[in-house]
């Protein structure tokens, strides 16, 4: 509904400056076919122009505001309120889970009465039209119908029938006939038909009721003109005009002998014709509705889909554990930043888990690895597109035994989803700038706390601390460098309680104690409670002002 609320906004301006550079241009000109022609493919135009998208190369100055109303008539939104670590969905106060953004379904509402009432008035003039014609009596006039009624109407004509009163008809009065003739010859009553449908559908701008109003001048113009080229003395036809200028119109869907301003009419018989060339006029329209196409234009998102990915998994081979982990650390903490003194923001929580045999659990489903990166962008961008203005956040929770390769690749698959969503993102809103899709989708992994009842798996025996610092770590290499000298030490088949005291005396006896570096070097199947163990004691050491790299 949203999207088509925004289409009838654009199309409604493209409607908006045409009808103005109609009236300016071509209004009072005695060209009565061609503005006809004219009205009619403007407004078919109008309406196709916004189905088209167009973009630029960098942003227009409505660029901002056109986004904001597009995403202020978005559609309906689920929205889910987190409960801290739990991964389940909560209902609001009312046991819904769901929030609906009223502005485009009341605006959609209020839409479809206006067009079920215009539809519904406008069928009612053609039943009482066709009534008419109905009860009077009928005679065969060429290939038309001439239908005689009692009731004192101004005549007029609709399809194949010419109606005209019952005095009009005493009186014979050819002028009339001939008029009405004129309009069903030059086929005026398609044009209102189409005219009906636009009326229907664009029934809350006034400019389409100017613009009709516009189409039946010009039928009137084109069949007083054709009646005065048959022959007609055009002071006897004004005449006539003068003394019909009262008469009752009940019938806004036909076109009428008194159905459009006496003035303007014998204003028209009597203005000398304009020179053809005056028609060139028309060509102001398109650098004007360029210009109005220029405005509407989505900024062009200059790189493509598939380079971006590719990229991406370039760079993704080169990112171990320790890297993907600072990467969505540094991402947090900005966000962190950039959120610092809001308030009003909400989070829906993804929960990813992986357990010691290195089994995925994502949402309650069990993917395979190689299907990890498109189940999550899938599900995390169907699921941005509903809670739209809330922050999806990927909580994952993982069992200790679980090893360093299977984390690594299972975050690459994570870093993947999410750059994939946000160049997806990127390209449906023309807009790649990194500051834009950090507020509309920012990336926040983060891992969970322990449920109230974990209890620690292999790897980390329960409650015996002292274990934990002097069981022999045999999957991991630690080297300690020391510059400027280059002192290199390495540590192998080490416990958590020696990494500590060899740093430590390191930097005791180090004469630079910030220039010390740690490498670490864990094989592909070490257990990640190990590789959280080591961590955990760097990050002491780092927090004594010594750093550390990774291999």
């Amino acid at each position: 509904m949203g999207e088509f609320l925004f289409y009838l906004l654009k199309s409604g301006c493209f409607l908006i400056i045409f009808y103005l550079l109609f009236k300016l241009l071509m209004s009072g000109t005695t060209f009565f076919r061609f503005n006809r022609i004219v009205l009619l493919a403007g407004i078919l135009g109008c309406a196709f122009l916004p189905l088209i998208e167009f973009t630029t190369v960098e942003e227009t100055l409505f660029t901002i505001p056109l986004r904001t109303i597009q995403e202020a008539l978005g559609d309906e939104r689920n929205m889910v309120f987190p409960d801290g670590v739990n991964w389940t969905m909560q209902k609001d106060e009312n046991g819904s889970g769901r929030t609906v953004n009223w502005c485009p379904v009341i605006f959609g509402y209020i839409y479809f009465l206006g067009a079920l009432f215009t539809l519904c008035w406008l069928s009612v003039s053609l039943f009482r039209m066709f009534q008419l014609i109905k009860t009077g009596e009928r005679y065969q006039c060429g290939k038309y119908r001439l239908v005689v009624v009692s009731q004192p109407v101004s005549s007029f004509c609709w399809g194949k029938y010419i109606v005209v009163s019952a005095s009009d008809y005493s009186r014979q009065i050819n002028e009339i006939l001939l008029h009405e003739t004129m309009h069903l010859c030059y086929r005026h009553t398609l044009d209102l038909w189409l005219m009906q449908f636009f009326l229907v559908f664009y029934w809350f701008n006034p400019v389409i009721w100017l613009l009709k109003r516009e189409l039946q001048e010009m039928h009137e113009f084109e069949a007083d003109n054709g009646v005065l080229n048959t022959g007609i003395d055009a002071k006897k036809y004004q005449l006539l005009l003068v003394k019909k200028a009262v008469g009752t119109r009940l019938y806004s869907m036909a076109n009428g002998f008194n159905h459009s301003k006496l003035k303007k009419r014998i204003t028209m018989m009597l203005k000398e014709r304009t020179n053809r060339w005056a028609r060139l006029k028309l060509l102001l329209v398109v650098p004007i509705m360029g210009g109005a196409i220029y405005a509407f234009a989505q900024p062009e998102v200059k790189r493509t889909l598939t380079p971006i990915v590719e990229e991406v998994a370039q760079k993704q081979q080169e990112d171990n554990y320790w890297e993907l982990m600072n990467y969505f650390s540094n991402e947090e903490d900005a966000y962190r930043n950039r959120m610092k003194g809001k308030k009003g923001f909400f989070f829906h929580h993804n929960g990813l888990f992986i357990n010691k045999e290195n089994r995925l659990l994502f949402n309650g489903d069990y993917p395979e690895l190689k299907d990890l990166q498109g189940i999550i962008e899938e599900q995390l961008y169907n699921s941005w597109k509903e809670h739209k203005k809330f922050t999806e956040v990927l909580v994952y929770q993982f069992d200790r035994s679980a090893n360093e390769s299977t984390m690594r690749d299972v975050f690459q698959s994570v870093k993947g989803a999410y750059t994939n969503i946000r160049t997806r993102i990127a390209l449906e809103s023309s807009n790649d700038n990194k500051a834009y899709l950090d507020s509309v989708f920012p990336i926040l992994v983060r891992q969970a706390g322990p449920p109230k009842n974990y209890k620690k798996q292999v790897g980390a025996p329960k409650n015996n601390n002292k274990k934990e610092t002097t069981e022999v770590i045999s999957k991991a290499t630690v080297t300690l460098h020391e510059s400027p000298d280059g002192i290199k030490k390495e540590l192998k088949d080490f416990t958590l309680e020696d990494l500590r005291k060899e740093i430590m005396a390191v930097k005791t006896t180090s004469k630079d104690s910030d220039g010390i570096t740690i490498g670490l070097k864990v094989t592909k199947d070490c257990a990640i409670g190990v590789v959280e163990d080591i961590k955990q004691v760097l990050r002491e050491c780092n927090a004594l002002k010594v750093n550390y790299w990774i291999q």
